[in-house]
């Protein structure tokens, strides 16, 4: 597997609030995760960081079976142990009350890749050619949308376009999305926060992604440049992995 990162606290913010991790379980699954944190006073730096250290330290010591339900329930208990704890810690703290954190968490493997999503950071899958968004975002607007209230380019300019619905550590209780796809050799995996596909379009992160030649570090360059480019206005994070085929995840 060809893996790259970046996190930049963008060119507006006084505080990068995101936080990214990749690790890899004890049988050896590739663990990736993305987590846009919010609230005042460096809380969204504290619930972004508290929810990546959490999943990794219950999801690390994982023997994880081959079946997609015993990926997707260890995904699913790692997120609810992040909002558990997150949760906690805000309600004991004041500086920390009404912190939360999106999240984006993958598993892979040869075969396919199992999400666990709450927020709107996001994946997307480029495949034979094709950009796939793979989540959906929890959203007010995107909400607004679904139900045809205002339309696409409406949801672009929106003044509450920044509201998530669902969050990490907001309340003792969260509802999260599972996902999973087929993983195939030369297939690239995209992870990342809204500050990316806030500034730069499906389109031309579907081009970046589909351009023969470039390695994955050129590609994580060039789209944290085109965001930083386009205004930078919010902290950019991003993960890309690309399927090299049969020993990929090893």
């Amino acid at each position: 597997m060809e893996i790259a990162h970046r996190t930049h606290i963008g060119l507006v913010r006084d505080l990068n609030e995101d936080s990214i991790h990749l690790f890899r379980s004890k049988c050896r699954r590739v663990v990736a995760i993305v987590a846009d944190g919010m609230g005042g006073h460096q809380a969204g730096d504290v619930a972004s960081q508290q929810t990546i250290r959490i999943m990794e330290r219950y999801l690390a010591p994982i023997q994880f079976q081959n079946t997609t339900e015993d990926k997707s329930n260890h995904l699913l208990q790692a997120v609810g142990k992040a909002n558990e704890q997150v949760f906690s810690l805000a309600m004991r703290n004041n500086q920390y009350q009404g912190m939360g954190t999106t999240v984006i968490g993958a598993v892979i493997d040869l075969k396919e890749v199992v999400l666990a999503h709450v927020g709107d950071s996001r994946a997307y899958m480029l495949h034979d050619g094709g950009l796939y968004q793979l989540t959906e975002d929890h959203s007010y607007v995107n909400m607004l949308q679904k139900h045809g209230q205002i339309t696409a380019e409406e949801a672009k300019n929106h003044p509450q376009r920044n509201m998530i619905v669902r969050a990490v550590g907001t309340s003792d209780e969260v509802e999260v999305d599972l996902i999973t796809t087929p993983w195939e050799k030369d297939d690239i995996l995209l992870l990342c926060s809204d500050g990316l596909t806030t500034m730069v379009s499906e389109r031309e992160i579907g081009e970046v992604l589909s351009q023969a030649g470039e390695t994955m570090e050129e590609k994580a360059d060039r789209l944290l440049q085109m965001a930083l480019h386009a205004g930078g206005k919010d902290n950019v994070s991003l993960i890309l992995m690309k399927h090299r085929g049969a020993s990929s995840p090893s």
